[in-house]
């Protein structure tokens, strides 16, 4: 079996690029790197790969003056100069300061490299330099849906923002995007804050799951304030991040928004049977259409 250190030098496809051994100490980091932390574990396991089986894939660099700025592959450049090697493979590559941001960054999700918090400050780097967020999910590889809920870590109090600066791994992009959900739900209401930063040091302890943070403040604030409706609201987006509703919990019911000037009736008549149908396969029986009016009827 191949270890996942070995399979690490092959995830990505081998760039285009001029091949050629250059020294290691004519090589610089790039300063548009995306990763906070070089982890120790991580990269002593990668030198001991490239030690017993080589380098499998070539760095990829840009001439930088008499040197050369790394575009990707920074990690097996540390391993090079920890095993005291003189030179490393290498494609040298001309390319825009945004198009190596945009390498560097994409180079790293393809291989799972980053924390989602490294990825959502990567992206704020380089988003100014796109006309559209459509564009620049396209240019790293990821879907719209996606690259908004690495963005919600901006919308996140600076207590949060300290401490994952400190430590990426702490918080992961859908609990983030809970976390500002429930925020902007509150309008960053003073209750809602105590109650998590309370939750925060609860998951630095290991004593809370991050997926349950918004779960404990919505039960502070009915234990505290009797809020009943709280943080139980899902914003429906499409992929430019537009509202198309809302999925809530009031009482005993979910309650469903939908914006009359995005769905027409023939979408809502489809969400009504989908809704029904949905029942039905739950309950392993047909559930009746009787309470759908006559507009959505066959």
């Amino acid at each position: 079996m191949i270890n996942s250190n070995f399979k690490e030098q092959l995830q990505s496809p081998v760039p285009t690029g001029e091949y050629c051994l250059i020294d290691v100490d004519q090589i610089d980091p790039n300063p548009a790197q995306p990763r906070i932390n070089c982890n120790k574990e991580l990269l002593d396991n990668l030198t001991q790969s490239i030690k017993e089986n080589g380098l499998l894939q070539p760095i990829i660099v840009e001439k930088s003056g008499d040197r050369y700025q790394i575009i990707a592959g920074e990690r097996r450049w540390r391993a090079h100069l920890i095993l005291k090697m003189q030179q490393i493979e290498a494609l040298v590559r001309t390319v825009g300061d945004q198009s190596n941001a945009v390498l560097a960054l994409a180079e790293n999700i393809a291989r799972e490299d980053l924390t989602d918090y490294e990825i959502g400050k990567a992206i704020r780097r380089i988003e100014d330099d796109f006309p559209n967020k459509k564009d620049l999910a396209e240019a790293i590889g990821i879907n719209r849906g996606d690259m908004y809920r690495y963005l919600a870590f901006e919308r996140l109090p600076d207590f949060i923002l300290n401490d994952l600066n400190r430590d990426p791994t702490l918080l992961s992009r859908s609990a983030a995007e809970q976390i500002k959900k429930m925020l902007a739900h509150h309008k960053n209401s003073d209750a809602v804050r105590k109650f998590l930063e309370t939750a925060w040091i609860l998951l630095k302890e290991g004593k809370l799951q991050q997926t349950k943070v918004t779960r404990f403040v919505d039960k502070k604030l009915k234990e505290v304030y009797g809020i009943n409706q709280v943080a139980t609201e899902d914003v429906l987006e499409d992929e430019d991040g537009g509202q198309l509703g809302r999925v809530k919990q009031t009482g005993k019911y979910w309650a469903i928004e939908l914006g009359v000037d995005v769905f027409d009736e023939d979408q809502r008549c489809q969400i009504l049977r989908f809704i029904h149908g949905l029942r039905s396969d739950h309950s392993g029986s047909v559930a009746s259409c009787d309470n759908l009016d006559d507009r959505c009827t066959p």
